[in-house]
């Protein structure tokens, strides 16, 4: 009998495999969303936040959906790229074993991002998304060098600042749906880290329902090519420098009919 063949290995597989949960369904979410519009399985007008519709016809799916909505572009490619990476390393790190809350912090800013769309006329959150996660991964890699748009080095702390910045000389409008998410982001941090390591109550808790559907674990999805490995303990990371491939496209807050 002649000996039998390992299975071929499909890397591509065995990295998806590999992402932590909450971090997988954001990425496949994007990808997915973006897919069925862009390809006409779904009129991208109804994926689109759209108050009226929500109210009066039910369509309760826009409050998901305008999260991920986007256009295929270089830029989007990057944008996923970057959604993937940063969200990677919270759920490794910041929220190590705790999928619950960082399932809460999604949740808490994207209820925030959702009010302020009813305010300011945002359609679109998909930006606001990112900069959320990319606000709060900031501020736990606040001294990590980046390299952003023409070789500019500066600290992490900066970089949503940098990105809001960069939308506004390139749109020439100010990126409401951006603005909100690092807003949103900023309250999160504000009460569950700031304000209580400065002596005041922490005010900001994860719901027992969310800790019963998302149980605490102790394992770190690493992200890698078919590579998992047990959570490390360190809530740092271990590259000493970001590089953002040049500036990219992070969009603006949609209006509706643009």
């Amino acid at each position: 009998m002649p000996p039998q063949q390992p299975p071929q290995r499909n890397e591509i597989v065995e990295w998806y495999n590999s992402i932590p949960p909450i971090t997988k369904a954001l990425f496949t979410l994007s990808i997915a969303t973006t897919a069925i519009s862009t390809f006409g399985i779904i009129s991208p007008s109804s994926l689109i936040l759209y108050w009226p519709n929500i109210r009066n016809k039910l369509q309760l799916w826009r409050l998901v959906s305008c999260f991920f909505f986007n256009k295929i572009s270089l830029g989007y490619a990057f944008n996923l790229y970057f959604l993937y990476r940063n969200s990677l390393q919270l759920e490794n790190e910041v929220f190590q074993g705790q999928p619950a809350d960082y399932m809460f912090f999604h949740l808490f800013t994207s209820g925030l991002q959702l009010a302020a769309s009813s305010l300011f006329g945002i359609y679109v959150l998909s930006d606001g998304l990112l900069l959320s996660i990319a606000y709060l991964w900031a501020q736990h890699h606040r001294e990590m060098p980046v390299t952003f748009m023409f070789g500019i080095r500066f600290k992490a702390l900066y970089l949503p600042w940098a990105m809001i910045a960069s939308d506004f000389l390139m749109s020439g409008a100010i990126p409401r749906a951006s603005v909100a998410g690092m807003v949103a982001s900023h309250i999160y941090y504000y009460l569950t880290s700031i304000y209580p390591s400065q002596g005041g109550r922490r005010y900001l808790q994860t719901p027992e329902f969310l800790k019963r559907l998302f149980p605490a674990n102790s394992r770190a999805f690493r992200g890698g090519f078919g590579r998992q490995d047990q959570a490390s303990g360190s809530s740092t990371s271990t590259n000493n420098n970001t590089n953002m491939f040049g500036r990219h496209t992070w969009g603006t807050g949609q209006r509706l009919g643009s």
